[in-house]
């Protein structure tokens, strides 16, 4: 994947596209939104019941069943978000087809994500907490690498959709989808690191404000942050040159229409 030489959306411009998409679609927004605050807090009630038991394994399970549910309603959300932006007749019918094509490809996903995200996690309260300086600077560096790594994640169901369903669907390559999800989700990290640390920002930014003002947690999280990951990704597939988009229609000159002697 080359470098982009002369991109033609911007961060801003598809932060643009997705705000505006959220306000043309504000019911599917809103159910996107309420479909993912149900499977959190679903998981989040089990995973309480769990901790109860003080079983490792216990917890540990209800954990991953609970980080699969919460990458589910994830991807239905992030699927009617691709539908919204590419203008392909976006309904409720949608979560249906997502948890229909791509529910065993999620389920997957999720348990490497959840997997990688703990192993990271764990390797640094492990290092930081050492008495030896130099292992508490590793941890430095790992902390480091579990936030490209969490960006990544932000591209990698936008990319799932893509291989299923949009660029990167007729692609032939011996190479299995989840490899190549993965490989491109840090590809997009580490070779637009500025254009990936405005995302990672402002999607934290996002979370803070829909937590402090609560009812935005409930209304417009998931579905202004599906649309936001969807067309950051999709403007960067563009710049890349993957992502082919229509010519804009030729304005033809009024002076054509007339008549001669008019």
């Amino acid at each position: 994947m080359q470098k982009p030489s002369s991109p033609t959306i911007s961060f801003f411009k598809a932060l643009r596209q997705a705000t505006s998409d959220a306000y043309d679609r504000l019911g599917l927004t809103l159910a996107s939104s309420l479909l993912w605050l149900v499977a959190l807090l679903v998981a989040s009630v089990a995973i309480s019941f769990a901790a109860v038991t003080k079983q490792v394994i216990v917890v540990l399970a209800v954990f991953f069943a609970g980080s699969v549910l919460l990458g589910e309603a994830w991807m239905a959300c992030v699927y009617l978000a691709y539908r919204v932006a590419t203008r392909d007749d976006p309904s409720l019918l949608c979560f249906v087809e997502a948890w229909r094509g791509l529910g065993w490809k999620t389920l997957w996903m999720s348990v490497i994500q959840t997997f990688v995200t703990l192993v990271i996690t764990l390797n640094i309260g492990l290092y930081l907490q050492s008495n030896l300086l130099l292992m508490r600077v590793f941890g430095v560096v790992v902390l480091y690498i579990l936030l490209l790594w969490i960006t990544a994640m932000l591209y990698q169901y936008p990319l799932l959709v893509e291989h299923v369903f949009g660029a990167y669907a007729a692609e032939q390559t011996k190479t299995s989808w989840i490899r190549r999800v993965l490989r491109r989700s840090l590809l997009l990290t580490i070779g637009n690191l500025p254009f990936s640390a405005g995302m990672f920002a402002m999607i934290a930014a996002w979370v803070i404000f829909c937590v402090l003002s609560v009812i935005g947690l409930a209304l417009m999280f998931a579905g202004f942050a599906a649309l936001a990951t969807v067309h950051w990704t999709r403007a960067l597939l563009i710049n890349y040159g993957v992502i082919v988009l229509p010519p804009e229609p030729e304005v033809i000159p009024d002076e054509q229409f007339r008549l001669p002697g008019e």
